[in-house]
């Protein structure tokens, strides 16, 4: 190919329907290539056969795919990955939409109604979660260790007093119980999942790890949530974290 049939970078930005900019831009993340760059003066010049892969990356990227997998489908647009990754990205943009959706629908009714304090909608609420443990001691040292809980008394009988972590009053609103029970209790769980709001996420999943947790989800923060992460205690139950 003689220079004479390549093109400037602004006469290929024309053609393809592109700025000068976005061509420069696809260039450095690696996805429209020059075919020639002159090593004295640095001019990019391009194939007017790269005119329509240049079409190709403007028609991803407005179906909004993020640059690795516009690069991932232009080496093999026919590739059985390629309709996989295609797929994945329709169903997406459809919960987008169902999201959109919601919104929309939302943000009439309160135009219409006013905004009103969310209420609860139901007459039941939980409050008690019952963690299955083997050793009822190693355990409670664990949680005061890692999570500064400690138990108290909640229940008082002929034959016992009953312990467990209790959050807020009895009858009022956030009232909650977590009772720790050892292989004798005839309703010991298997593995149980639960989360926890905490003022400093990052310290209190180094704090669990210190006390002894194993790390299952290190601190992130997930698309739509807080800070998040989860550790299971030394019986394997799950604990996740919440920036509160």
């Amino acid at each position: 190919m003689s220079d004479d049939d390549l093109l400037s970078v602004s006469r290929f930005a024309r053609l393809a329907g592109l700025t000068v900019h976005a061509v420069r831009h696809y260039d450095a993340v690696g996805v429209l290539k020059p075919t020639q760059v002159d090593a004295r003066t640095g001019y990019r010049r391009y194939a007017r056969g790269q005119v329509a892969t240049a079409r190709m990356v403007m028609d991803l990227r407005w179906l909004d795919l993020p640059i690795h997998q516009v690069r991932q489908i232009l080496a093999d647009p026919d590739a059985p990955t390629t309709h996989a990754l295609l797929r994945a990205h329709a169903e997406r943009l459809a919960r987008q939409r169902r999201h959109l959706d919601r919104q929309i629908a939302r943000c009439a009714t309160h135009a219409i109604q006013g905004v009103d304090m969310p209420t609860t909608s139901t007459t039941v609420a939980p409050v008690q979660l019952k963690i299955g443990v083997r050793d009822l001691a190693q355990a409670r040292t664990f949680y005061q260790r890692a999570f500064g809980l400690v138990e108290t008394v909640i229940r008082h009988t002929d034959d016992a007093d009953h312990v467990g972590y209790q959050f807020g009053t009895y009858g009022r609103p956030g009232f909650f119980l977590v009772v720790l029970l050892g292989p004798e209790a005839f309703d010991h769980p298997a593995r149980s999942t639960f989360g926890l709001t905490v003022p400093d996420l990052d310290q209190a999943h180094q704090q669990a790890l210190d006390a002894g947790a194993t790390e299952a989800v290190a601190p992130d923060t997930p698309h739509g949530m807080p800070r998040t992460s989860a550790v299971t205690d030394p019986d394997g139950n799950w604990i996740w974290l919440y920036q509160g």
